[in-house]
This record gives C-alpha cells, sequence and structure tokens, in this order.
C-alpha cells in the first residue's frame, strides 16, 4: 500500500512539502515561487533544492504525497462504487487544496501520471477490479474502464469545477447532500 510521507522524515522536508502544497495550489508550477516556499517553510532555498533538486520534482513530490494520502484515505471499494465516490468527494471538499492541484497538474500536461510505482500499482489493481465486476456483471460494462473512472471523477468535482450562482462555501450539511446526491449519481453510471 501507498503511504504517505512518514512523520519520521525529516521535520525540514515535511515543512518544505506543507508549503509547498499550499504555494502550488494557489500559483500552480508557474507561478509558484521557491522563495516563498523556502520562507513558508522556515528552510533555505539551498535545503529545497538538496531535497527536491528543482521545481518541477517537488512539484511533483507534492502532487504524489497527496496521492499517497488519499489512497490511504479514501477506501476503494469495487462492490460500492457510489459510496467510494461519495467519499472521494467529501476528502476533497476536506481538503480543497488537493483538488486544485489537480487541476493545475492537468494544465501542466498530466504529471499525475508519473507517479512512484506504489501508485502506478494501485491504480492498475483498481483498474483489474473495475474490469473484473464488469466481466462478471457487477458493474456496467456500457463504458471502458477509463471511461468510468473519469465520468466518476467528474461528477465528484462537479460542484468545486462547475460554475455557480453560490458565493459562499458550502456548510457541512450542503456537502452531505451533495455526497449523497454524487453516490446515487454514481451508482446509477455504474448499475450493470
Amino acid at each position: 500500500m501507498v503511504t504517505a510521507m512518514k512523520p519520521d522524515a525529516s521535520a525540514t522536508r515535511a515543512r518544505i512539502v506543507v508549503a509547498a502544497r499550499d504555494e502550488f495550489s494557489v500559483h500552480g508550477l508557474a507561478g509558484a515561487r521557491v522563495d516563498r516556499i523556502a520562507a513558508a517553510a522556515k528552510a533555505s532555498k539551498e535545503r529545497l533544492y538538496a531535497y527536491f533538486g528543482d521545481k518541477e520534482a517537488l512539484f511533483r513530490a507534492v502532487v504524489e504525497d497527496g496521492f499517497a494520502r488519499f489512497i490511504d484515505e479514501v477506501p476503494f471499494a469495487v462492490d460500492d462504487l457510489g459510496g467510494y465516490a461519495a467519499r472521494e468527494y467529501l476528502h476533497l471538499a476536506a481538503h480543497p487544496e488537493e483538488h486544485r492541484l489537480l487541476l493545475w497538474t492537468q494544465l501542466q500536461g498530466g504529471m499525475a501520471t508519473s507517479g512512484t510505482d506504489d501508485i502506478h500499482s494501485v491504480i492498475a489493481e483498481r483498474h483489474r477490479a473495475m474490469a473484473d465486476a464488469q466481466r462478471d456483471g457487477l458493474i456496467s460494462d456500457a463504458f471502458t474502464v477509463e471511461d468510468l473512472i473519469t465520468m466518476m471523477f467528474g461528477i465528484t468535482s462537479a460542484w468545486m469545477t462547475a460554475p455557480s450562482m453560490h458565493c459562499e462555501p458550502a456548510d457541512d450539511a450542503e456537502i452531505q447532500r451533495r455526497a449523497s446526491k454524487i453516490e446515487a449519481a454514481v451508482r446509477r453510471l455504474c448499475a450493470p
């Protein structure tokens, strides 16, 4: 299983990742500034470069760390893809910076696909589980697994990316209501 950065990792390295997550989620790779990351992490730019090499490698490390934490915190269940999608939404609603990082990653050309072997293994395992469920008639085979995953993520992230007339952040009750709607929509999408 993929795991997020361990607490026993260098405290400085961990502070750099947290500061970089904040900086990249607001400014993306191109707009982020290493000097702001270093200052927020209370670390030198030299230490940052020693740990990560360059800004792009730091961006990749932040995305991979976020994905690893997501895998650890959001249990995947091929027999409950609606519930999985709802949990995914709740996680992203609680960590909007992670959703913004995913969007920035796509704008950068999909660097998230360059993750570690562990991440690729988890993704491949989930794809296989869904393909097996399709073959066994447990979920719809009207779409490819890749199409289902893409549409599920679209449903999950719709309230975070679609233009809205509502300017106020959603309260807990609204977030739960949305999670319930996401669960129902994905269940319908995936029904055999």
